[in-house]
């Protein structure tokens, strides 16, 4: 269990950096920016006539 400790250190130090809290700002902005387009697709897909979501 101590390797975990590591990582989870590493991982905190990192974003203690100007960079590393850069970095994750993006990368979280990245990953909305994803969900929200599969969301929008499903809802697409879902008000196209006949459901297409639907079996």
């Amino acid at each position: 269990m101590d390797w975990l400790t590591g990582y989870v250190r590493t991982i905190r130090q990192y974003l203690a950096t100007p960079k590393g809290c850069h970095d994750a700002k993006d990368y979280g902005r990245a990953l909305l920016y994803m969900l929200l387009t599969m969301v929008g697709g499903l809802a697409l897909l879902a008000g196209l006539e006949g459901g297409a979501l639907t079996p």
